[in-house]
């Protein structure tokens, strides 16, 4: 049986499926259907990040996998890796797959997948099918701002309409 610390602001909802040794940072929001398990290591996932419906979030690893701030987790994408850093988006059935890392402002496309062991640097973008790869050239407080609105939006109407696990 595994630990679940859910810290003050964060919004978790009941019908998620949370196994194992699990923190959630400050204002994360963890919607209606997400899967986070915990299966040999311990999952920390970091601060005002959005993990949507469906999304899921598997640690294989006795390692820890760690997820950073600020990240946008979209519906039915995958999470496997070893982690990720700040202000990144996995787009729709995208996957950061087996020992993979993600750097900062990353991106991966939607129905992309990251090598088994890629070590995914700062800014990479991938994309498109066939996959590929690009660095990302836009202001990351742009992306910041319009997260942090997303974050107030949910924050405002998720309770309103879904049973919400109480936080520590």
């Amino acid at each position: 049986m595994g630990r679940l610390l859910i810290a003050p602001r964060a919004l978790v909802c009941k019908s998620t499926t949370i196994e194992g040794d699990v923190q959630i940072g400050n204002g994360t929001v963890v919607h209606v259907g997400a899967s986070i398990i915990a299966r040999n290591g311990p999952i920390i996932i970091g601060s005002n990040n959005i993990i949507n419906e469906r999304a899921v979030i598997t640690n294989k690893h006795s390692t820890p996998l760690t997820i950073g701030d600020d990240n946008l987790i979209e519906t039915d994408a995958r999470v496997e890796g070893r982690g990720m850093g700040h202000r990144n988006t996995i787009h729709v059935r995208a996957k950061v797959a087996g020992m993979s890392t993600l750097g900062n402002n990353c991106v991966v496309g939607v129905l992309c997948t990251t090598g088994h062991a890629d070590n995914i640097p700062d800014n990479t973008v991938l994309f498109g099918s066939p996959q590929s790869q690009r660095t990302r050239m836009d202001n990351p407080s742009e992306y910041l701002a319009a997260h942090r609105k997303h974050l107030e939006y949910i924050h405002e109407m998720l309770p309103r309409y879904n049973h919400i696990i109480e936080a520590d």
